[in-house]
C-alpha cells in the first residue's frame, strides 16, 4: 500500500493508505491519531464520494456521500444504536 494525502479536514493528523490498484479511483483508509477512521474515496486531500467515518472508541459512525470533506447524505449511527439520516438540500 502507498501513502496518500489525507481525506481529513485540515488540522487532523493520522496515517493514510491507498487502496491497492487505486490508479483510477482515489481512496483508501485514513487512521486518525485519536482512534477514529475514515474508509472511502477522497479528492484534493478531503473525503469525497462514498465513505464511512467512525469516531474514536466506538463513539458513532457516519456512512454515506461526502463532498470535499462535508457529509452530503447518509446515516449517522450513535453508540446507543440510534440512527439518524442526513440529507443536504441544494
Amino acid at each position: 500500500m502507498q501513502a496518500e494525502a489525507s481525506p481529513a479536514s485540515q488540522g487532523a493528523t493520522g496515517t493514510a493508505t491507498a487502496s491497492k490498484g487505486a490508479s483510477a479511483v482515489n481512496g483508501g483508509r485514513f487512521d486518525f491519531d485519536d482512534g477514529g477512521t475514515y474508509c472511502g474515496g477522497w479528492e484534493d486531500g478531503k473525503a469525497h464520494g462514498h465513505g464511512v467515518c467512525t469516531g474514536p472508541k466506538g463513539q458513532g459512525a457516519y456512512s454515506g456521500s461526502w463532498h470535499y470533506g462535508f457529509e452530503v447524505s447518509g446515516v449517522y449511527t450513535w453508540p446507543s444504536m440510534m440512527v439518524q439520516s442526513s440529507f443536504m438540500l441544494s
